[in-house]
């Protein structure tokens, strides 16, 4: 070991030593003589070759040294401080490590977008979720204006001597409270709620209208079980007749607005309801009241979970995907619609939003229309109703499945309801005159 120490310490001096020893080492053993010419003897010359082999190894051990990883990794952290080096992050690894992370994370927000991620796991219907909560009460101001055509000729019309003529009244106008309630979460993504839909009058929105207003207008009722045995045998239309007569029903009557709206008193519904109560479940006949009469109904709705964009569709209405009263898919499928509360996320731009509500009885295709438009801080797109939302068959032979009876209801703008209750566009706007 001693002899490793001094062979160690000897190569390492040997390394070490400085280029002014080296001078000094030469200029002693070089000598002058008096004519000016240096006289070398041969130990000068193994001295001179010995510094020289010195010399050249010490710039090899330096340049070396400086190639190993450890003194290039140092070399980030050695920063001169007042003629000594401290090890600390020069500025150059600090910008090399600034860049080197803004390289990465662009890169990872390239591949994961972490933008759609978080908002598809927003998406999802979950108890206490934002998207829930929305969802379940949305915080929008939705109102119904209702107009009424009040008959002014009743007697005359009944006596044959003149047409029916009519005016219109109102608006009436009510605000819908709409939420979902008594929610249920099911084992295969869907969730199951009631829907609730209470109207509320709004009477400084009414332009001086009153619910208490008298109008007078067709017996409902009356209207509908004639529909309903039109068809049937004569000795079925006649025991109507002498049901209406003993009843003293006539097919005009007087009413308050709020009553035809929301239910009247009418002999032949209290008969129906008592003696077919599993058809008839309702003493009172109201146009509004029975279009959102949702005491029975039931819905179920995607939560999102396997498809975030179908979060808070339609799965079923009243435990089918379809409607009954329809026979083809295009016309009965309310599958993937939405109720208005939420509609699909990833909407393409050729792509038609599917809409259902009780009211309107089919579900109907919504499409874009315009430029993008910017509302605040949000950019949207406008959808619309297509323009045969309400035809028949008459101009898009897909419709035809909406016609009960071939051609029966094929006018175009103009949709059957309920047993009497026709539905068209504004006025009717577009519907066949």
């Amino acid at each position: 070991m001693k002899d490793f120490g001094k062979m160690f310490s000897g190569r390492y001096s040997a390394v070490c030593v400085s280029e002014d020893d080296d001078n000094n080492q030469q200029q002693s053993t070089t000598t002058a003589d008096s004519s000016g010419f240096q006289s070398v003897g041969p130990a000068t010359t193994s001295s001179a070759m010995a510094a020289m082999h010195r010399n050249q190894r010490r710039k090899s051990l330096k340049a070396n040294r400086s190639m190993y990883p450890m003194g290039i990794l140092n070399g980030f952290f050695m920063e001169t401080n007042q003629g000594s080096q401290n090890r600390v992050p020069t500025r150059t690894f600090l910008l090399l490590a600034v860049g080197f992370l803004a390289i990465t994370t662009a890169v990872l927000v390239k591949v994961f977008q972490p933008y759609d991620l978080i908002f598809k796991w927003k998406l999802i219907m979950a108890e206490g979720g934002e998207i829930f909560n929305l969802w379940a009460q949305p915080p929008v101001d939705l109102y119904i204006k209702i107009y009424l055509f009040n008959i002014t000729n009743a007697e005359d019309f009944l006596a044959g001597r003149e047409q029916l003529k009519v005016e219109q009244v109102g608006p009436y106008v009510y605000k819908e409270i709409m939420t979902h309630e008594n929610v249920i979460f099911n084992e295969n993504d869907t969730m199951s709620s009631s829907p609730s839909h209470p109207l509320v009058w709004q009477q400084h929105l009414s332009e001086g209208r009153r619910e208490d207003d008298p109008v007078v207008m067709l017996n409902i009722a009356m209207l509908a079980i004639s529909h309903l045995t039109a068809n049937h045998p004569f000795f079925v239309r006649m025991a109507l007749k002498t049901l209406l007569v003993s009843t003293k029903s006539e097919p005009i009557v007087q009413t308050t607005a709020k009553e035809f709206m929301f239910g009247y008193p009418s002999a032949l519904a209290t008969l129906g309801n008592t003696f077919l109560p599993n058809w008839i479940s309702f003493e009172k006949v109201g146009l509004i009241d029975r279009m959102y009469d949702f005491s029975t109904d039931f819905e179920t709705f995607y939560t999102g979970k396997s498809n975030p964009a179908e979060s808070g569709l339609y799965a079923t209405y009243r435990g089918e995907a379809s409607l009954p009263q329809w026979e083809n898919e295009h016309c009965s499928n309310i599958e993937h619609a939405s109720d208005g509360t939420k509609f699909k996320s990833f909407l393409l731009p050729n792509e038609t939003v599917k809409f259902f509500r009780k009211s309107m009885c089919r579900p109907i295709h919504l499409y874009r229309v315009g430029e993008k438009k910017k509302i605040g801080s949000l950019s949207g797109y406008s959808y619309v109703f297509e323009d045969n939302a309400f035809d028949n068959g008459v101009t898009n032979d897909a419709n035809k499945c909406f016609c009960r009876k071939a051609g029966r209801f094929g006018e175009r703008g103009i949709k059957l309801s309920s047993i009497i209750i026709l539905l068209s566009f504004t006025h009717p706007n577009r519907a066949k005159k």
